[in-house]
């Protein structure tokens, strides 16, 4: 059973079906950031951020704060304090992975199962299973009756209703396959939600929306003498900019560097492990340099989720830059077909820290 089998469909529509000019593909948060700020095409008064930081994830921290400013409430659901945690109403602290029990996962594929995350010991402080914040959040807004579960035991059950598996059959190793072999759809019973039913090169879909299928390749701007590119990247070490504070993380990799081409950085006078000021827009901050050929040397490159300005994450407080301070004016800058925001349109300059050698 799906946790949302008995809730009643949502009457209005998805806040951007009838918005002019929105992306073709993608983009609903921007989308959405839209309707907050203007209250078209009907006002956005609260926002609930789940386990999603947008403030640190979108350009522009301050312009986004700005755009949240015009709702009544602002709550964010964390294992930690994010960045739009820490600039929300109110925080409601789920429990981190080991402190909570989760409704069953849907695996899918080729072998279908069912799998299962058993809490291993008792959440610390005043924090929450998400499952009990969303059950006790529609008991106090009065729709307790669309989800009416005291424990995970008993979601566990109704999810697993109808299925032949109990709750018992997770004990051996977590996870409960359903099938001895895998199952594979038979190539005539494939269908392409295309007008035509097949694979299209040339897209009636976007022809109607007034955009050509094969367009004339253009070279991006060449970002003007002595400024650079800035691109961002992330690791395997971290989860986005969530991690960055944990203990043992933060060892591996404590602070970002700014990625610079070693041609470029000896016309500056830079050598690898100097500290260099990077400024955009009003807004500069220093870090160290990572000299390397590898690099385009109009490109500079930088670890996305550091720099965080929260004073209780105290390992990684203010220890290398955020790359999206430097992203001014992009936070509704969308690609206008599949809707992804033009995070690498940031220009930066560059120069040797004062006192910046290494």
């Amino acid at each position: 059973n799906s946790l949302g089998k008995n809730m009643p469909e949502v009457a209005d529509k998805i806040v951007d079906a009838a918005m002019p000019n929105k992306s073709l593909g993608t983009g609903h948060m921007v989308n959405l950031l839209k309707a907050i700020r203007t209250g078209e095409p009907y006002p956005i008064k609260a926002f609930f951020a789940y386990r999603f930081d947008p403030i640190a994830s979108f350009p522009d921290p301050e312009a986004h704060r700005q755009v949240f400013d015009n709702l009544d409430l602002l709550v964010a659901i964390d294992v930690n304090y994010s960045d739009t945690a820490w600039y929300a109403d109110v925080i409601l602290p789920e429990a981190t992975y080991l402190e909570r029990s989760n409704i069953l996962i849907t695996q899918k594929g080729p072998k279908p199962g069912f799998a299962m995350r058993r809490q291993a010991m008792q959440p610390r402080y005043d924090s929450k299973p998400a499952w009990e914040i969303f059950t006790l959040l529609a008991q106090r807004m009065g729709a307790g009756d669309h989800m009416p579960w005291k424990s995970i035991e008993e979601i566990w059950e109704y999810q697993l209703e109808g299925t032949g598996v109990t709750i018992g059959d997770f004990d051996a190793k977590g996870s409960v396959g359903l099938a001895k072999n895998p199952i594979m759809m038979p190539r005539d019973d494939i269908k392409f939600t295309t007008a035509s039913g097949k694979i299209e090169l040339v897209s009636e879909k976007m022809a109607k929306a007034g955009f050509a299928s094969f367009v004339q390749y253009v070279s991006p701007k060449k970002p003007a003498a002595g400024s650079f590119r800035l691109t961002f990247g992330r690791t395997a070490v971290h989860a986005h900019a969530q991690s960055q504070n944990n203990i043992y993380l933060n060892e591996i990799i404590g602070e970002n560097t700014l990625w610079l081409n070693a041609g470029e950085a000896e016309k500056l006078g830079i050598k690898n492990g100097d500290r260099v000021e990077v400024s955009a827009d009003g807004y500069s901050g220093t870090i160290k340099a990572y000299v390397t050929p590898y690099i385009h040397p109009e490109a500079v490159f930088m670890l996305h989720g550091y720099g965080n300005e929260i004073p209780l994450k105290t390992r990684s407080f203010k220890k290398g830059l955020r790359d999206n301070l430097f992203q001014k004016g992009l936070l509704e800058t969308v690609d206008p077909v599949g809707g992804g925001v033009a995070y690498m349109e940031a220009m930066v300059s560059v120069k040797k820290a004062q006192g910046g050698a290494a």
